[in-house]
């Protein structure tokens, strides 16, 4: 009994530590993504897709680096994918309305920047 507990215990540990993991590499990839970087990005959910398939965030990241390396039919099936995966992730939603319709995903743009508040040049008292 005591090695079955043993066993159970070291899977408990590895699977955690390979959690963390997926975690560490999805968040690098996705700040290689925030600084344009999207064929390193790209690499990176590619590879952790491998052991991850039905996971619909990794799937919308790619899709998201897919359109930006202006890989449409790619970027669709993956949308697609994720959004059957997680059909109620308004995120995804989102980011696939905006493929769809690229006039909306600008307009979003300008909207959101304009409810930015102006920095002024002057000096502080």
């Amino acid at each position: 009994m005591k090695i079955v507990t043993a066993i159970c215990l070291t899977a408990l540990l590895l699977s955690a530590c390979s959690v963390q993991k997926v975690h560490t590499e999805m968040r690098f990839a996705n700040q290689l993504a925030e600084k344009g970087l999207w064929k390193e990005a790209r690499y990176r959910w590619e590879k952790l897709l491998k052991d991850n398939s039905n996971s619909a965030a990794l799937l919308n990241n790619l899709a998201v680096s897919m359109e930006q390396l202006g890989q449409r039919k790619q970027a669709e099936e993956l949308y697609k994918k994720a959004l059957a995966i997680s059909p109620g992730n308004t995120t995804i939603q989102r980011n696939f309305e905006h493929f769809r319709n690229p006039e909306v995903a600008e307009k979003e743009k300008k909207d959101a920047k304009e409810k930015q508040p102006q920095k002024t040049n002057r000096p502080r008292r």
